[in-house]
């Protein structure tokens, strides 16, 4: 399954920094795991709802990181 949390390096020089790079990269195996476990166990109303809960949460922190990105390459 593709990760959502992939970014176009369009101009090398205008890379985020390593560490968000590796917080980028977390979450997207994060994700990929996350999606096979809820793949699992689709049967398991509280498990599909847990997974459910943290796909959302993983998504707004993916946002989150995605505007520090912004802002820190705008300066």
């Amino acid at each position: 399954m593709q990760s959502p949390f992939d970014f176009v390096h369009l101009d090398p020089s205008c890379d985020p920094p390593e560490g968000y790079v590796a917080a980028f990269e977390l979450l997207a195996a994060f994700w990929c795991e996350l999606r096979a476990f809820r793949s699992a166990c689709p049967q398991d109303a509280f498990l599909a709802g847990f997974t459910a809960h943290l796909e959302t949460q993983l998504v707004a922190d993916a946002l989150v990181l995605a505007i520090q990105v912004e802002l820190l390459s705008a300066h």
